[in-house]
């Protein structure tokens, strides 16, 4: 079997605004914010695509490396008011050599992007 494992960093300033995010059911309203971000990736081919495994992590913690699996979703409180509570949504999408990275988030800041996140994703074929 092959591997080929990479890390992505998004900067909070290159996050771009979903216009007319996907409609998902309940999630459905203008109480959410939509964020992405599009890497080339060479080595994410057709066959990969159809053939291999693909997989993707959200890296909470660089000393020491911590790993979350995505899709992953948080909930957060205000520890000074806390009735205000929040969630946030990762995922990842793969197409032929492009990963995209995707945060909804339902913040009181609508149109604050995310801030820097750190990626990992893992090709096997």
């Amino acid at each position: 079997m092959n591997t080929t494992t990479k890390e992505y960093v998004v900067f909070s300033g290159d996050w771009i605004k979903f216009d007319n995010p996907p409609a998902e059911d309940e999630l459905e309203d203008s109480n959410w914010s939509y964020f992405y971000y599009d890497f080339r990736e060479p080595a994410l081919s057709n066959f990969i695509l159809n053939q291999g495994m693909m997989n993707a992590f959200l890296i909470t913690s660089d000393r020491p490396k911590v790993y979350a699996p995505l899709p992953f979703e948080d909930y957060y409180k205000d520890p000074y008011m806390p009735e205000r509570r929040w969630a946030e949504h990762v995922t990842c999408e793969f197409s032929a050599q492009n990963v995209r990275f995707i945060i909804k988030y339902n913040d009181f800041e609508m149109n604050r992007p995310p801030f820097d996140y750190t990626f990992m994703v893992r090709f096997a074929w």
